[in-house]
This record gives structure tokens, C-alpha cells and sequence, in this order.
């Protein structure tokens, strides 16, 4: 390497060590500092120095929620470290990434660039970076609800952050375990480990991080009813947050701030931050805080006695939530999945048995975790459903009872979702008892537990079953699939023509029942009957459900050995076929 080469090496080097120290306190400058290393390093055409300006540049604009500029820049420094082939690097854009997508609601996606990343760190030993994704980690297993799994992480990431002699990556992951502690009850665990954090913060000179730990304080004195220090404590964070450019930061500070005034009774400075908390997480698509901020706007409207236009924000409140979950469940599943995979592909040089059993595992953590969190929103939404009934003994006012009876339904619909994820984490790894199957008492027991379906009365049902069958199954997957295939014929039937069916028929052979359950109704085109057995796709849209019976059926056939086939034509309807090896 020439003089010139050389010199402008360390230039670019020292721009970009000045802007990484620079980033605690400010933003702007270590943005301005990347971008003249970023000019110098393409001017001299060098890949190495490119790509390493690019992937800086990258987390700044990362950190500021610049997202589309952050991402764009990654992208372009992972080609120059893969021609390079410097996979350290890569895992360094990838982190900037991840920090995008998780931030942004898709946390699957995130945490799947962040397992990845973790990988190349730990191959290299690096403490330092592993503090940063483990942190990172962490805060997404919170969101998908999982605290066990996030305290993992962020002990992890404390532990690393110990090995790299860093204060400041360790304090990061005080702040949200402080956070965790709070959640749980333990305030003054989680008093001493925030005071923790800012006391690091303090000593590192860590602004940015030090509004993180100043926000999470606010959490805590909110908890014990010192309103005063709550409110000066996140007006700071905030202060900062909007100083340093940090735009998710700035947002939960809105949301938290709506929170407290609530709790002090200033409803008019409740409302105000509500509104940027939403104005704020709409910019941002940051869907968590939009409904928690509707249903914060719901309770303070409600405690004004305005009633309308709380019911208003209450029906926001439960679109969004209904949204929020089912789109962050299939995201979850997503994000569990891919780590599965990640696992198999590794062990891949180890036997097939082995690798099996770790899938297995993954597969009843994934499911024990769906199980547990179904059971423990289940007790909410039946008081909510007990709540509405007892309302509608004292609300007699006909608009007050239309967005009730708008509520409501959104909560039946919750509520079928739940029941239905739970029924399928039972088909799938709950051993049941073998018992003698009655396919005409199955088929008459489904027809009743489905009255209440619209357009029940308007279809005519046919039902054949072959006497003395002498089949042994688990009860629960037999009714499992009668009863998808069923609600599914009265779901799609056309009413509008003079005579729907559904038409049940139950045989045996020498080696198989065959299961065959004919309709008229609105039917599918081939490339969509390849999409329904898939979790949460839905054929029709103007039909509502959750995507998940087809889903639990095809399941429930795979338990019993079986296969599933369907004919089906648009407006003329369809034809499923199940057939269940016997003997």
C-alpha cells in the first residue's frame, strides 16, 4: 500500500472512531463525521474502507429511525464485505439491520438477522458485539411475550458486557430487566438495578443511554405514586431523546407520559402526549404503542364521563389489539421457526436422530409457549365477556350498545382465536386415549355445537355413515377434523342460491375410513386451494375467521397418519376427502 492509500486509511479510520465515540452524545455530529469518511473512502475506491464507512453510517441512521436510509446503506456494505469475504462485517450490517426491523414491528425478520449475527460473534470471541445482539435479543423476546427467555438474554448480555470491561453495555440491559422486575412486582429490585444504570450511564457520559435509564426510573416512581419525579424524569429522557434524534425513545416517553397524567388526574396533558404518542407510532409503524395509547385515550375520555367518545377509542383500541395479535402470533411463530431451522442447520453434521429430537424439543417449547400464553389471555377476555353482561344491565342508551355490541364482537373473535391455538398445541403433542369411534354421533354432536353459525337453517345437511365401522382413534382429532370440515361447508355456502348443501359420507375399506364432506358453495381456484392448510391464510376474505381451522385439521391428519385432498371449483364448490390408514 502507497503513502496515499496509507494516509487516507487512517484518516478514514480516525473519522470513524471519533464518529462512533461521538454517537452517546451526539448523533448528528458522528452522522456528519461517517459521511466525510464514507466520501473519502469512495473517492479512494477502497472495498474495505467503503464498506466499513457504509455499515457505520448505517447504525447512526439506525439509532436516529431514519430506517429506509439505514437499511439501504447496510444492504450495500454487505455486497462489499461478501466480495471481501469478511463475515464479521456482515454480521455487523446485519445487526444495523435487525435493529431496523425490530423497531418497526417485524421482529421475526429481526431476530433472525440478529441469531445469525450471534453466530460470527461468538465464532471471534467478540464480547462486545454479542453484549450488543443479546441485548437486542432480549428486548424481542419481550415483545413476543416471552419474559423467561428475556431475561436470559439480557443476563447474557450483562455477562458480556462484563467480559468486554464495557459499563455501558452492561447498563444497556439493566435498563429493560429493571423494566421486567417492575412488571413482576419486584420495585425495589427494580429501584437499585435503574439507579444501577444511571449511575453507568453518569460515570461513561452515555447521554443517550442515560435517557433510556432516566425513562425507565420514570416507570418505576409512576409505580409508587411519586408523580413529580416520574414527570421530571421523563421529560429529561425526553429532552434528550429529541436532542440526540432518537426516535423510538422519544415515542414510549409520549406514551408514558399520557400514562402518569392519567394516574395524577391532568387529563388535558394526558390527552395531549397521548396524541403524539399516537401521531408518533403511526410515523413509525410502531403498532404496540398505537393501541395502548387508544386504550389509555379510552380510560381518560371515560373517566371525563365522555362516554361516546371513549367507546370511540375503546373500538380502536380493540380493532388494533385484535390486529396487533394475530399479526404479532404469526410473527412469533415466524420468529420461533426460523431459530428452529437455524438449530437443524447446524447440527446437521451430527446423526438424523439427534437432530430430530432438537427439532421435536424446539417444536414443544414453541407449542408449551403458545399453550401458556393462549391459557393466560383467555382469563381477561372472559371478564371482559362477563363485564359486557353486566353493562348491558345498566346501559340502556341505543348508540352506547352499538359500539358495545361492536367491542364484544371483537372479543368473541379474539377469543375463537385463542381457543383455537389451543386446540391446536393439544392435537399436536398431547398423547390422548384410543377409544371406539361413533362417526354418527360425532357428525350429530358437530351439527349442534355449530347452530349458532349465520345461514345454519338456510343449508340443508346430508349425512351417511357406514354402520359398525369398528374404528379406534383419539376422540378429540376425529371431531377435530368432522367439525372444520362441516363449519367450513356452512362458512363458505352461497345462500343467495335456491337449495346450499352439505353433504357428509363416512366409509370403510379393507385398510382405510374415507371421510368425504361435499358442498356448493362458493368454492376456490386451484392456487388457492394449495394455500389452505397454511396457518393463518384465509381463502376468503369477506368471511370471517381466523385462518387457523384448515390448518388444525391438516395437523390433526398428519397425527393419525392420514391424508387430506381437496376438489374444488369456483361457484361450484367443494371437495374434501380424508382418509385415515385402519387396523
Amino acid at each position: 500500500m502507497d503513502k496515499t492509500a496509507t494516509g487516507i486509511e487512517e484518516k478514514v479510520t480516525h473519522l470513524l472512531d471519533e464518529a462512533y465515540a461521538l454517537r452517546v452524545h451526539s448523533l448528528a455530529r458522528s452522522v456528519e463525521l461517517a459521511g466525510k469518511a464514507l466520501e473519502l473512502s469512495r473517492a479512494s475506491n477502497e472495498p474495505s474502507l467503503i464498506a466499513k464507512s457504509l455499515n457505520q453510517l448505517s447504525l447512526f441512521y439506525m439509532i436516529r429511525g431514519e430506517y429506509e436510509e439505514a437499511i439501504g446503506l447496510a444492504e450495500e456494505a454487505i455486497k462489499y464485505f461478501e466480495e471481501l469475504g469478511d463475515d464479521r462485517g456482515i454480521a455487523d450490517a446485519k445487526y444495523n439491520i435487525a435493529g431496523t426491523l425490530y423497531k418497526t414491528d417485524s421482529f421475526n425478520l429481526g431476530l433472525v438477522h440478529l441469531i445469525d449475527c450471534q453466530k460470527i460473534y461468538r465464532k471471534y470471541d467478540d464480547q462486545h458485539n454479542l453484549a450488543r445482539v443479546q441485548k437486542s435479543i432480549g428486548t424481542i423476546y419481550e415483545y413476543f411475550g416471552d419474559q423467561k427467555s428475556a431475561i436470559k438474554s439480557y443476563e447474557e448480555a450483562i455477562d458480556s458486557g462484563v467480559k468486554a470491561n464495557n459499563l455501558n453495555l452492561q447498563s444497556n440491559a439493566f435498563n429493560p430487566l429493571s423494566g421486567i422486575y417492575l412488571n413482576q412486582g419486584k420495585v425495589e429490585k427494580a429501584m437499585t438495578l435503574i439507579e444501577q444504570a444511571i449511575a453507568m450511564k453518569s460515570q461513561t457520559g452515555d447521554t443517550r443511554g442515560l435517557a433510556f435509564s432516566l425513562y425507565g426510573r420514570g416507570k418505576v416512581y409512576t409505580q409508587t405514586g411519586e408523580y413529580k419525579k416520574a414527570e421530571d424524569d421523563f421529560l429529561e429522557s425526553n429532552r434528550i431523546h429529541e436532542e440526540m434524534g432518537e426516535k423510538l425513545g422519544l415515542g414510549m416517553g409520549y406514551h408514558k407520559l399520557g400514562a402518569l397524567f392519567i394516574e395524577s388526574g391532568e387529563y388535558e396533558k394526558a390527552k395531549d402526549y397521548l396524541f403524539k404518542a399516537l401521531d408518533f407510532s403511526k410515523s413509525y409503524k410502531v403498532a404496540i404503542i398505537v393501541f395502548k395509547a387508544y386504550y389509555l385515550l379510552y380510560t381518560v375520555f371515560k373517566k371525563e364521563n365522555n362516554i361516546e367518545v371513549a367507546l370511540e377509542y375503546l373500538e380502536k383500541f380493540i380493532d388494533a389489539k385484535a390486529l396487533v395479535i394475530n399479526e404479532q402470533t404469526a410473527k412469533l411463530i415466524e420468529g420461533y421457526d426460523e431459530i428452529s431451522q437455524m438449530h437443524s442447520m447446524e447440527l446437521e453434521a451430527q446423526s438424523q436422530k439427534e437432530k430430530m429430537n432438537i427439532i421435536e424439543r424446539k417444536n414443544q417449547e414453541l407449542d408449551s409457549f403458545f399453550h401458556r400464553v393462549s391459557h393466560d389471555l383467555k382469563g381477561p377476555i372472559t371478564s371482559l365477556i362477563s363485564l359486557d353482561a353486566i353493562i348491558r344491565d345498566e346501559v340502556k342508551d341505543a348508540g352506547v350498545l352499538r359500539f358495545m355490541d361492536m367491542g364484544v364482537d371483537q372479543v368473541y373473535r379474539m377469543n375463537h382465536i385463542l381457543d383455537e391455538l389451543i386446540n391446536l398445541t393439544r392435537i399436536t403433542h398431547e398423547d390422548e386415549a384410543i377409544q371406539d369411534i361413533n362417526f354418527e354421533e360425532i357428525v350429530k354432536e358437530c351439527l349442534g355445537s355449530l347452530k349458532a353459525l349465520p345461514h345454519f337453517n338456510q343449508v340443508a345437511f346430508e349425512s351417511q355413515v357406514q354402520p359398525d365401522m369398528n374404528f379406534k382413534a383419539p376422540w378429540a382429532l376425529i371431531n377435530t377434523i368432522i367439525q372444520n370440515l362441516i363449519e367450513n361447508g356452512i362458512k363458505y355456502a352461497r345462500v343467495d342460491q335456491s337449495n346450499p348443501f352439505v353433504k357428509v359420507n363416512i366409509s370403510k375399506n379393507d385398510h382405510e375410513i374415507i371421510i368425504v364432506v361435499d358442498d356448493n358453495g362458493v368454492g376456490m381456484s386451484k392456487d388457492t386451494g394449495k394455500n389452505i392448510f397454511e396457518m393463518f391464510y384465509r381463502a376468503n376474505k369477506q368471511v370471517v375467521g381466523s385462518g387457523l381451522g384448515l390448518y388444525i385439521l391438516n395437523r390433526a391428519v398428519e397425527k393419525l397418519q392420514g391424508t387430506v385432498a381437496l376438489d374444488s371449483e369456483i361457484e361450484r364448490g367443494s371437495t374434501f376427502t380424508i382418509t385415515l390408514p385402519c387396523g
